[in-house]
């Protein structure tokens, strides 16, 4: 995710996955290897570079990791990206996961 147009279009999958019924076909995995402070700090700070401080990154069971910046919970995950063929980590905003697509990290 090096711009705002990857950005979007993660977000609009994003989306695409929670509305369209084929969530239980798409690619989710769990957040990269490696400190999950670390992980979650670059992973929002990518997506959201107004971001001043993460704090409180845990590593969950399924292997995304939550963390906050700013109040703002963060769910980091990577999901598969077929126009790039790889996988991507993407930080989810759940406050807005939960308001407009009813998803509750």
């Amino acid at each position: 995710m090096h711009n705002a147009f990857v950005r979007a279009s993660i977000a609009g999958l994003v989306f695409a996955v929670a509305t369209a019924g084929w969530a239980a076909g798409a690619i989710v995995g769990p957040a990269p290897a490696g400190d999950a402070a670390i992980v979650a700090e670059a992973a929002i700070k990518e997506s959201w570079p107004d971001c001043k401080k993460v704090v409180g990154a845990k590593r969950r069971p399924d292997g995304a990791i939550l963390a906050k910046c700013d109040g703002v919970h963060y769910l980091i995950h990577t999901m598969f990206v077929p126009t790039e063929g790889r996988m991507e980590t993407f930080a989810l905003n759940c406050k807005v996961a939960r308001e407009k697509l009813n998803i509750k990290c």
